[in-house]
């Protein structure tokens, strides 16, 4: 569950960093700045589809374990 939860905001924080580039540049210029957090809303893309694929492959597994 937590995992879900991490996941959750770190789309919902990418998502709302990627809207915010684009105002930045129109208000202040292109410097190294935008760069950098186009390439943090990347990465941060990156680890949101890593975390979903860890939570689907242990979801699996839970539900196909065998008790004995």
């Amino acid at each position: 569950m937590d995992g879900q939860m991490l996941t959750y905001l770190l789309i919902s924080a990418s998502s709302s960093g990627a809207t915010r580039i684009d105002d930045w540049q129109s208000n202040w210029g292109k410097d190294k700045f935008p760069e950098m957090a186009t390439a943090s809303v990347g990465m941060s893309f990156l680890a949101f589809v890593a975390f979903a694929t860890s939570s689907l492959i242990s979801g699996y597994a839970l539900c196909t374990s065998k008790t004995v």
